[in-house]
């Protein structure tokens, strides 16, 4: 079958066969596990937040990870189909790492599918075996100096299950580069590449204007860099022979995939008294409790958590706050904000 060139302008470009870590991410249905913020690299470009970069801490979905279990939930809660482990690099802590998917598999079955990113730096013969083992299905290098293309290579020769992948972002003025490394991944038999456009972020912003990058008007990203990442698939279709080539727009992981992912979680956690917003946030009213308010617990409306009833937002009472919350199960304890008050 004749390769194609797809697009549709905000979500995708592609050259090939999108991997399935990719479509189950599209569709909203991966989990997102954030395991460590420890990286022994320095990409100038890293978009990972202070509170995060260089620390042991661990998120699901944007949620704090306090054990295993946490994590179990939150696939339940949003109805996964997968996961995608990411951080930091996750190698660094391994041990950890090859519990989580483990874990998951075992409570999931073979079929909840597992992707992992990191450098390479440290994707020893070893470890790649382990992580086999362990039941990850993709491995998606991103390559920081040109030492670690041979750790692409060897993953190429050595694992026969995991699908072996690259995903790098796109930096306007490194295309012939980025044209250079696919030909030779394409001859060494690597199945996919990932371009990313470039998101900007408080951690690397005055890093990316330091060397000439300039941010987009329009969106936190680097300007150019979707265009750069498009002209390469276009290029791809007639430079290569099997390598899928795939380029992911930050806006779409942001505003939809984010967002489907939230939808799904509120449906299955939220109050009978709640309503579920367009983002995927479930909206509530809160008062103080009083001989009214407890009333309309009795008669269903609403709850008493703490000093305060939260009730149905169709209601009109005194003295009450219309807020949303992130859907989770514990909602007090997390921050609410307040959309408006009487």
């Amino acid at each position: 079958m004749p390769r194609r060139f797809h697009l549709i302008p905000g979500v995708y470009a592609y050259v090939g066969r999108l991997p399935k870590g990719c479509r189950l991410c599209i569709q909203g249905t991966k989990m997102v596990i954030f395991i460590t913020g420890v990286c022994h690299d320095n990409c100038f470009y890293c978009p990972v937040s202070p509170e995060r970069f260089g620390r042991q801490v661990a998120y699901a979905d944007e949620e704090p990870l306090q054990s295993i279990e946490d994590l179990v939930d939150e696939a339940l809660r949003i109805g996964a189909d997968g996961a995608s482990i990411t951080g930091g690099d996750p190698l660094v802590a391994l041990e950890k790492t090859v519990r989580t998917i483990r874990v998951l598999k075992e409570v999931f079955g073979d079929e909840f599918h597992i992707h992992l990113y990191t450098s390479g730096r440290y994707a020893t013969s070893d470890v790649l075996r382990e992580l086999e083992e362990s039941g990850l299905d993709e491995i998606r290098f991103h390559p920081t100096a040109p030492w670690l293309m041979e750790r692409i290579e060897r993953a190429v020769k050595l694992l026969r299950r995991v699908r072996v992948g690259v995903e790098v972002p796109v930096l306007p003025d490194r295309v012939e580069e980025l044209k250079s490394m696919i030909k030779w991944l394409d001859d060494i038999g690597v199945e996919f590449i990932n371009l990313n456009e470039v998101e900007v972020s408080p951690l690397n912003v005055l890093r990316l204007s330091e060397r000439g990058y300039r941010v987009s008007k329009d969106a936190p990203v680097v300007e150019g860099s979707e265009e750069a990442a498009i002209e390469i698939v276009k290029w791809a279709l007639n430079n290569t022979r099997r390598i899928s080539v795939h380029y992911c727009p930050a806006g779409y992981k942001d505003s939809v995939q984010m967002r489907i992912r939230l939808i799904r979680k509120a449906l299955r956690v939220m109050k009978p008294y709640e309503e579920l917003t367009s983002q995927g946030m479930l909206r509530v009213k809160r008062a103080p409790v009083n001989p009214t308010t407890t009333r309309i617990v009795h008669e269903g409306y609403g709850e008493v958590i703490g000093n305060s009833v939260y009730f149905w937002p169709g209601l009109a009472l005194e003295d009450e706050e219309l807020i949303t919350r992130y859907p989770t199960r514990m909602h007090h304890l997390l921050p609410m904000e307040k959309d408006s008050a009487k």
